[in-house]
């Protein structure tokens, strides 16, 4: 009789228990501008998602603007963009019970590589970076008017720049930015490689040390650069902000990697982000022309200029090594306090 009664608890606390389904959802622009939302959800629910738009992700008008209106069940919807200057958000209501807000990842600029976004990681626990917040980037040189317009709509206030300084031209004031930051990477890697590469003297595996090295001098010989930039990531008033280099590629990828740390993102995110720059970099833009020089050569610039994750893991194993962890790094060298690992969370994660 007992057992009977215990079945029946059981049973009935099932059926008032209710779990969220786990619901996935991306966004990208299209070659005409376009936004393509796309969501997966499991288990796979039924009914409608209302789809609302902004130029602000932290304010979507709900009660008042009329939404766009899809079935969950196609999975999909494209959303033509009604202003090309400006960077729109997407809150996705599905069934009028869970949110989701979403940015495209990467925008579509003329002559700026691998700009994107770092909103919408998600940290150990389970809380969000906030979208158009903070970005990163290569070198802001050779905009066009349009992808100036664009990058004026997004609203960046602050551009953290570690190029060397051989390297610096200071960007657009069209750009309409408030603080352009120089805080120089100082490794001078840049002046070493070319001419190497000239000289056809660097195979496929040189270079591969080369970035490893590289990537481990980071540690020591930009950390003055890298406690800079958490200084200035602590000023609320600086953003929207952009970490930027030559290629939004080593210096950047490094330093995004400690920022993604400190906010307590999961390792596999950490190097799914530093391994996009394969996707948005172009590597045929680039200050050195091997055209006319040998197949071992060409192969060695072209492992130079991807994101490989071995020189990442590298400098990372390094890091732990030598400190412990990469926590300890960030306060021992980097000065990143508890308290302002705190701080920097508040502002960054929601």
């Amino acid at each position: 009789m007992r057992y009977l009664q215990l079945c029946s608890l059981l049973l009935a606390l099932g059926a008032c228990t209710t779990h969220n389904p786990d619901i996935d959802v991306a966004c990208e622009i299209d070659q005409q501008d376009n936004y393509l939302l796309k969501w997966e959800t499991t288990p796979r629910i039924e009914g409608e998602v209302h789809i609302y738009q902004s130029v602000d992700p932290e304010r979507f008008d709900t009660k008042n603007s009329a939404p766009t209106i899809a079935d969950i069940s196609t999975g999909y919807i494209v959303i033509p963009n009604p202003e090309p200057t400006h960077r729109y958000y997407f809150l996705l209501r599905f069934n009028n019970r869970y949110d989701h807000i979403v940015g495209a990842r990467a925008e579509r600029l003329k002559y700026i590589e691998n700009f994107r976004d770092l909103g919408g990681y998600t940290s150990q626990k389970g809380k969000q970076i906030r979208w158009g917040k903070i970005f990163r980037s290569g070198e802001f040189n050779t905009l066009t008017a349009s992808s100036i317009n664009r990058i004026k709509g997004i609203g960046i206030k602050t551009l953290v720049d570690f190029r060397d300084s051989e390297d610096v031209i200071k960007p657009s004031p069209e750009l309409g930015l408030d603080n352009v930051i120089n805080l120089p990477g100082g490794l001078h890697y840049r002046q070493n490689l070319y001419p190497r590469l000239k000289k056809e003297e660097l195979r496929r595996g040189d270079a591969s040390l080369f970035m490893q090295d590289l990537y481990v001098a980071m540690v020591s010989g930009s950390k003055r650069a890298f406690r800079s930039m958490f200084n200035q990531l602590l000023v609320e008033d600086n953003y929207p902000i952009v970490l930027s280099c030559v290629n939004g590629k080593d210096y950047t990828g490094f330093a995004v990697s400690l920022l993604l740390s400190a906010l307590d993102i999961p390792e596999e995110t950490i190097m799914n982000d530093y391994l996009l720059s394969n996707r948005y970099f172009d590597k045929r833009r680039t200050t050195f022309d091997p055209q006319d020089c040998c197949d071992e050569t060409q192969e060695a610039l072209s492992l130079i200029q991807s994101a490989d994750s071995r020189f990442l893991s590298y400098a990372r194993e390094y890091i732990c090594q030598q400190y412990g962890s990469i926590n300890n790094y960030l306060e021992e060298e980097l000065g990143l306090t508890p308290e302002k690992k705190r701080q920097l969370k508040q502002i960054l994660l929601h």
